[in-house]
């Protein structure tokens, strides 16, 4: 009995969100006139030390090579296969489209392919909280890896599934407006961790503030695929079983 209540406590451990900094960081960047991306005092929900209230505010106008967004650092390598849920709250009234903000994951193929998945504020349901002004959104691993069966190229859905993260980040920059959030989260196999303010930082991995490549920047660029912009229920219903052998075989793999 001892040893399965040892047992207990340490997945119990393992499972708790780290909010030291030591292991991921977020780090807020906007580009253009109107743009704002940073922590503001007394705009979000408790956070995990003193009575700031932080939220993250994105804020942009919608126009050509304007954003705002915050890159998490940390996940370099990580396999696909091995992320298994992005979410934040979001306040309300405040933008919130199938386009703005957005997980962008940049997968690095087997090869040198890289490959973009949006995932969009409005695709996934809202879920409530204990206070009735902020809304959560959570993109689940089975709702990822089906994202990225359908948005990435004919014939190259294989190679995004067994890649690893190159970048990962929120984005705002195709709707007008202005979003709060909180509570921002990202759960990989090995670790859980919680953005409640700024200071959950900590210490943080190596390096300076991150900023998106001209690569990356190029595909933020670009068109989204049609199949971003679905509903989670309807892109679920519409994986074939021949694209679900793909996703059983990429998390089998090795």
């Amino acid at each position: 009995m001892a040893g399965v209540a040892a047992l207990a406590l340490a997945i119990a451990a393992t499972a708790a969100a780290d909010t030291t900094g030591t292991v991921l960081t977020l780090h807020p960047v906007s580009h253009g006139a109107k743009t704002q991306a940073s922590w503001q005092a007394q705009q979000g929900r408790p956070d995990s030390q003193g009575s700031g209230n932080q939220a993250l505010v994105l804020q942009a106008p919608g126009t050509a090579d304007t954003s705002a967004a915050a890159l998490v650092q940390g996940l370099d390598d990580v396999r696909v296969r091995d992320l298994q849920s992005l979410s934040y709250q979001h306040r309300v009234p405040a933008t919130c489209s199938k386009t703005d903000p957005r997980w962008t994951l940049f997968i690095k193929g087997r090869g040198a392919k890289t490959y973009l998945i949006n995932l969009g504020c409005g695709v996934t349901p809202a879920r409530p909280t204990d206070d009735p002004n902020w809304i959560e959104r959570t993109f689940s691993q089975s709702l990822i890896q089906a994202e990225i069966v359908k948005q990435a190229p004919k014939g190259a859905a294989s190679d995004a599934l067994a890649g690893t993260i190159e970048q990962l980040a929120l984005v705002v920059d195709r709707t007008k407006g202005t979003t709060y959030l909180d509570n921002v989260s990202v759960r990989t196999r090995t670790v859980r961790k919680v953005w409640t303010y700024a200071g959950d930082n900590g210490t943080g991995v190596p390096g300076g503030p991150a900023d998106f490549s001209a690569g990356e920047s190029t595909l933020l660029a670009a068109p989204l695929a049609d199949e971003a912009l679905w509903d989670e229920a309807d892109l679920l219903a519409s994986i074939t079983p021949e694209e679900q052998a793909l996703i059983d075989e990429a998390n089998s793999a090795p």
